[in-house]
């Protein structure tokens, strides 16, 4: 074989190289681009869709508590979801607010109730306050 014939042939040879080296790529990147755009939508689908609030007709059946010294509720397990709640401190008790927007409570039918609460471990709860803000 001829120089120049060994020249062509490791031209001709490098060239396909490259080639399969570039289609290659191509075809990772695809799969690259492919990959991510495939998360992103499995991690858009797991995101959930907003809760919307209970119409007015529709009241929350809250249980019926007493005022009574030493009544303990653990709330996280029975207490519905209220359409608001806030917690905070005050001096060495825990306090949170519930608020329903329309709800049966006690004889109270279709109304706004709010219920207060406090402790002092913040498991135990003890009711403080009830209110009736209103008839719908």
């Amino acid at each position: 074989m001829t120089p120049d014939i060994m020249a062509a042939i490791l031209n001709n040879s490098t060239r396909a190289v490259r080639e399969l080296v570039k289609f290659s790529l191509g075809g990772v990147r695809a799969l690259l681009k492919a990959l991510i755009v495939m998360s992103f939508v499995s991690l858009t689908a797991c995101v959930g869709v907003p809760e919307r609030r209970k119409d007015a007709g529709f009241a929350v059946m809250l249980p019926f508590m007493r005022m009574d010294g030493g009544e303990c509720y653990y709330l996280d397990d029975f207490m519905p979801t209220p359409d608001n709640m806030v917690s905070g401190k005050s001096s060495g008790l825990h306090v949170r607010y519930y608020t329903f927007r329309s709800a049966t409570y006690k004889a109270w039918e279709q109304e706004r109730v709010m219920l207060a609460f406090y402790s002092r471990d913040n498991r135990c709860w003890s009711l403080f306050e009830e209110y009736s803000t209103g008839r719908f």
